[in-house]
This record gives structure tokens, C-alpha cells and sequence, in this order.
């Protein structure tokens, strides 16, 4: 039905379904090096997108958003304990905060998988 390329990072597709539409927005978030400056404005730009999304479609949030998400308590409204992380990083703060305000959930901690296929990339130390 339609895709808009948001900026360098964002994009929005809207797929006609059967019974309802879906709105796919794919979002790659700034890497913790990033200046706070950057990662308040990918998320200010990731919520307009959302909230000029239809209201009566499905919506999806694919992507990358560099976070690291714990087994902590607080996070429990928004992700589940399935996760490969002992500490909650910069992003996966701001990526939970993002979630609770939109009533989203994070799926990737919701379902128990094997711990291979819940990273994506891991940094290899070189000696």
C-alpha cells in the first residue's frame, strides 16, 4: 500500500492484509558511541513515524536498536526473561522507556530460545 523512507536509519511499509493492514517500520538505532543528541533524535523521529502510523493497523518494529536488555524487575512491563544480558546498557534503557510509552513489547526476550539465535553479533577480542 504504500512505503516512505524516513531518513538514513528509518523506513515505513504498509502491507494490505485480510482482515487488518500492518504497518512494518524499520528502525536502526545509533550505536552506544553515538552522541546523546543523536539517539534522542532517532527515537522522537521512531515515535512520529509510530504515532502517524493508522491506528487501526498491525504494527511491527523490526531492526537493530544496539540494546542490551536485562532480567531486571523494571523492565518486566515491556520485556520478558528470556535474554542473553546480566546488565541493561544506555539504548536498552532507552529502548524499554520507548516500549512502556507506546505499550509495545520486546519480543526477543519474550520466548525462550537457544542462546545462539538470540545474539546477532558479538565483538571478538584480538590479542
Amino acid at each position: 500500500m504504500g512505503f516512505e523512507p524516513i531518513n538514513e536509519r528509518m523506513c515505513k511499509l504498509r502491507i494490505r492484509g485480510k482482515f487488518y493492514n500492518v504497518t512494518l517500520i524499520s528502525a536502526y538505532a545509533p550505536t552506544e558511541d553515538a552522541q546523546d543528541e543523536a539517539e534522542e533524535q532517532f527515537y522522537e523521529e521512531l515515535n512520529v513515524t509510530l504515532e502517524q502510523s493508522s491506528k487501526h493497523d498491525a504494527v511491527i518494529i523490526l531492526g537493530d536498536c544496539n540494546a542490551r536488555v536485562d532480567k531486571e524487575m523494571n523492565s518486566r512491563l515491556v520485556a520478558g526473561k528470556y535474554t542473553l544480558h546480566n546488565e541493561t546498557n544506555d539504548n536498552g534503557l532507552r529502548l524499554c522507556q520507548f516500549a512502556e510509552m507506546n505499550n509495545l513489547l520486546i519480543s526477543s526476550t519474550i520466548y525462550e530460545r537457544k542462546k545462539i539465535y538470540k545474539g546477532t553479533w558479538k565483538i571478538l577480542q584480538t590479542k
